[in-house]
């Protein structure tokens, strides 16, 4: 957090008459990071000047058409940030009709669309879901636990959603791994060391829940030295009858599925929104998580029952932040019995159990009367399943440990997401040498224009409308045949 939240947090006890309890800060420490919540995306940028740019008159046309469709939606007075940028092409394609068939709901672990899929010759409505994770830093300072929880992590989200995965791919990037261990960089594991151990984690993974990688590829570059990518995508369906999308009520109960939880993971979230250093590599490792294959696959399972998934009115999984963020996120109100939490042993405090990010665990609301029924089908395919925490008409997060209630924070003050941070942007051009520019004739324009979308590094992202990429590759190659 920045000091401006500190001050803003001591504002905010300072009304209530109390004092912060050392789990109510790091709670919001976790919820208000990158991770969680996308702090920087949602900087607010006041002004934005292309001037300084030899490009200023394409970016100034793109950003006023942004600008249109904000005020077409009517979402003008919303602030100016990378994340509205991002997201207002397909607000302003939704409106006008043109994504009908993508699935809106409060649970937003996967995308989901709509299709039509063709079962024994009777067409069935389903929902095809895809996630992508890139797992960077925790690869780069634990390679094995990092690549495996990036794919297990990828496959948690549309897996929350009652879908199963059954495709994925892994795309990588390393710097020469052929370098001398001598010439590795100060505070970093060799690159060999890295893309050997992270390719024995993705692959230990995947084979043991059985998920079919279609497309492996890394990348050598030196621009990977200083910070490594390891990103997975996955593909997921659901007959769209067995998901059921309910907003919980009070009364509702949240049951805690799957493994236990450790010390393994604490500050995850935390520490992969913070600057990392030379000793993070030798501190940081205990933040990554460490996946559980064999516990996800038993959930895989239990969530291709519809008789089991028309039970939950709402699932979130247990990725980032732990219970305080997985259960936490389900309703405006909670009372969270971290007792109740199922440990891996004993002598975890009451911040560890909250902000653990033990894997393999998933947050699942039922109804009072479903909940012996549900815990049954768990105990059916072996997992261990415990009610944990009921939603409230109350709307805090109240979290008790050892009879002592040691969270109870307002959800207007959690919704916060902590002090926007306001900047003025200017679009500058930076020189670089891109490898393999070579034109030929007939796509010369077009790569042309992505050869200017590359060169420009953006100290503030303008988006440019994916869709108008897709147009125009397509208008070009229509030309060349």
């Amino acid at each position: 957090m920045e000091v401006d939240d500190l001050i803003f947090i001591q504002a905010y006890f300072k009304s209530t008459g109390r004092v912060p309890t050392e789990t109510e800060l790091k709670v919001l420490d976790t919820y208000w990071s990158d991770h969680c919540r996308h702090t920087t995306f949602e900087t607010e940028m006041r002004t934005i000047d292309f001037s300084a740019s030899k490009f200023q008159k394409q970016l100034q046309t793109t950003y006023d058409k942004y600008l249109a469709m904000r005020e077409e939606l009517g979402r003008s007075h919303k602030p100016q940030t990378l994340m509205d940028m991002a997201t207002t092409f397909g607000r302003y394609e939704r409106a006008n009709g043109r994504l009908d068939d993508m699935e809106a709901s409060d649970e937003i672990n996967a995308c989901s669309v709509e299709i039509e899929v063709d079962v024994n010759g009777v067409k069935e409505p389903w929902l095809l879901m895809f996630k992508n994770e890139t797992h960077n830093h925790p690869t780069e300072i634990e390679p094995f636990g990092g690549a495996a929880t990036s794919i297990g992590g990828a496959i948690r989200d549309p897996l929350s959603g009652r879908s199963y995965v059954y495709q994925a791919m892994r795309i990588s990037g390393a710097g020469d791994i052929t370098t001398p261990i001598a010439g590795t960089r100060a505070g970093k594991l060799p690159q060999q060391v890295i893309s050997k151990t992270a390719a024995h984690g993705y692959s230990s993974y995947g084979n043991q829940i059985g998920l079919a990688t279609t497309y492996v590829k890394e990348y050598f570059h030196p621009g990977f030295v200083a910070k490594r990518m390891e990103l997975g995508a996955v593909v997921g369906a659901a007959p769209k009858k067995n998901v059921i999308r309910e907003q919980p009520e009070t009364g509702d109960v949240v049951i805690l599925i799957g493994g236990k939880t450790g010390r393994d993971g604490i500050g995850g979230a935390t520490g992969s929104s913070k600057i990392q250093t030379v000793e993070s590599v030798e501190t940081a490792g205990a933040e990554v998580q460490k996946g559980n294959a064999i516990e996800e696959r038993k959930i895989q399972r239990l969530f291709r029952n519809g008789e089991v998934t028309r039970l939950i009115k709402k699932s979130n999984d247990f990725g980032a932040g732990g219970v305080c963020v997985a259960i936490g996120e389900l309703a405006d109100g909670l009372e969270i019995d971290l007792d109740k939490v199922p440990l891996k042993y004993q002598g975890l405090n009451g911040t560890e159990i909250a902000i653990s990010e033990s894997q393999e665990r998933m947050s699942v609301v039922v109804r009072p009367k479903d909940v012996e029924q549900f815990i049954a089908e768990c105990t059916k395919e072996n997992i261990n399943a415990v009610a944990v925490a009921r939603v409230t008409e109350k709307p805090n997060l109240v979290m008790t440990w050892n009879g002592q209630t040691i969270v109870d924070i307002e959800r207007r003050f959690l919704d916060t997401n902590g002090v926007r941070v306001v900047v003025d942007a200017k679009v500058v051009d930076k020189s670089v040498n891109l490898p393999e520019k070579r034109i030929t004739s007939g796509f010369k324009p077009f790569l042309i224009r992505l050869l200017v979308v590359q060169r420009l590094t953006i100290q503030s992202v303008v988006a440019i409308s994916s869709h108008r990429l897709r147009l125009l590759s397509k208008n070009y190659l229509y030309k060349m045949v």
